[in-house]
């Protein structure tokens, strides 16, 4: 536990230090809000593809810790190269390498984590908020550090942390696989047959898209309105600092309401968020807005792993992990940093905002009517 605990937190502190001002990277390199839309998009294009590969080759290797190690490893080094080509056609070169490896690692480590809880008997949740608490540390400080010497670092600070967490990788404990080996047809054959995950998936599909728009655009709509682009930093701070009981606190009510209604509030509270983001445009506001923003991830993030975990069998546990962050996170980037430059240049970005809060409340509403849906069927079972 302690070791997986010292993983998620290198891991999220070195994503902390350059997920959050990517657009501002490239913005500063001269790209438009459109083009930088597209680049991240592709991002997400590359993580639809690569999550699914890498779980499947996961699940067939029964040997985690060695890709995570290559992705910690390949992911950094890739990164640099943002940092000496400013061309976009270069941009995107690399962009095909670092998001095939760096986006497969948060669900690829999910599966591992949820996988060790249940054989050791400890929560996701309580090794998932160290990732929390890493965050929040790493996006409060950066913030001041790109502020006072600018964005074009990052992936160097990036880097630095990864090569920490090359040695930690090496002391998490080894898996064993407990199944047979079995095709790669067999394994995508039985991911696609099982409707209740796909349906899950769907949903999903609204409330993680909205949140990934939010995290790519919400530097943006700093630099849009005005904003103190030095309390950057500080909005995603406050917005991990509050995840860390959340995610304990998460667990419990998953036992106590079911993951469905926590995940509807979950949504619910996104679509407050974003909806009084459309209505005032107030930096204070928005600071204090990222509490809310901190207790919805935390309910989303630590219930759908455990939701997606009970859809899946030995065999398919980091193939599923890796589907839904594809298709939620990936497919759903795509489309929604697109569409997110779109908005912000041509409607500006408070409007994406309530676009944002509408795809979050339907989201809410589903999920709700698929907990009822659950209910009933165990009744009448």
């Amino acid at each position: 536990m302690r070791r997986l605990a010292g993983y998620y937190f290198l891991m999220y502190l070195a994503i902390s230090v350059y997920t959050p001002y990517t657009s501002l990277f490239f913005s500063d390199k001269g790209f438009s809000n459109t083009v930088v839309g597209l680049i991240l998009s592709l991002w997400a294009f590359v993580s639809v593809v690569s999550q699914p590969v890498m779980g499947i080759l996961n699940d067939r290797m029964s040997n985690p810790r060695l890709i995570l190690l290559v992705s910690a490893v390949v992911a950094p080094m890739t990164g640099i190269g943002f940092y000496f080509f400013d061309g976009l056609p270069a941009i995107i070169m690399l962009s095909l390498f670092f998001a095939w490896f760096q986006s497969s690692m948060a669900p690829l480590s999910d599966s591992f984590a949820v996988e060790m809880g249940k054989r050791e008997g400890f929560s996701f949740g309580s090794i998932r908020l160290w990732g929390a608490l890493s965050y929040a540390i790493g996006a409060f400080a950066s913030g001041f550090v790109y502020e006072k010497y600018g964005y074009d670092s990052i992936f160097f600070y990036y880097l630095a942390i990864n090569l920490c967490l090359t040695l930690v990788i090496f002391l998490l404990p080894s898996t064993k696989p407990a199944f047979r080996k079995t095709t790669i047809l067999e394994q995508v054959s039985e991911v696609i047959r099982n409707r209740p995950f796909l349906i899950f998936v769907g949903i999903s599909m609204m409330t993680f898209m909205s949140v990934a728009i939010n995290f790519s655009f919400l530097p943006i709509y700093f630099k849009e309105l005005g904003f103190d682009k030095s309390l950057l930093g500080s909005a995603f701070a406050i917005a991990a600092i509050i995840e860390v009981p959340m995610f304990w606190i998460s667990a419990k009510l998953s036992r106590k309401i079911g993951r469905y209604r926590v995940l509807s509030a979950a949504a619910a509270i996104y679509a407050l968020k974003y909806v009084l983001l459309f209505v005032f445009a107030d930096v204070y506001l928005t600071l204090g807005l990222q509490l809310l923003d901190g207790i919805a991830f935390a309910f989303v993030a630590g219930t759908a792993v455990e939701v997606v975990e009970s859809y899946s069998s030995d065999r398919t546990k980091a193939t599923m992990q890796t589907v839904f962050a594809a298709v939620t996170w990936g497919l759903g980037g795509i489309v929604g940093n697109a569409f997110g430059g779109i908005v912000v240049d041509h409607l500006g970005p408070q409007l994406l905002y309530l676009i944002l809060g509408i795809f979050c409340a339907t989201a809410s509403t589903l999920y709700m009517i698929t907990s009822r849906g659950s209910a009933s069927r165990m009744i009448s079972g």
